[in-house]
């Protein structure tokens, strides 16, 4: 009986540790407008929407129509905020391209 347990025991962790070990953070990427450009997303905002950037670097925008179309705020919040960080997480990331370093 211990040695069925302990199979079953067995048989789980490896079924299990490739689905948890390939997990892939999906970071910040996401579809933009303006052809997909990030910075011209981030320093205009969406004028046409009825609000403009007004501190891309920390996802600040600003209404300029009392009718805004909130449609691309939270995308705007969400990578704008976060194209000044580096992609090791900050603090003593230093890139080994410098290719890398904005």
């Amino acid at each position: 009986m211990k040695s069925a347990f302990a199979f079953f025991i067995l048989a789980s962790a490896l079924y299990l540790s490739p689905a948890t070990a390939h997990k892939i953070s999906p970071g910040v990427y996401t579809q933009v407008p303006y052809n997909n450009n990030p910075d011209k997303f981030c320093r205009l905002g969406m004028p046409h929407h009825g609000w403009v950037s007004v501190v891309p670097k920390l996802g600040k925008w600003k209404p300029i129509s009392q009718y805004y179309n909130p449609q691309w705020t939270r995308t705007f919040e969400r990578v704008c905020a976060a194209g000044g960080r580096p992609a090791g997480g900050g603090g003593k990331y230093k890139p080994r391209d410098p290719a890398a370093a904005l």
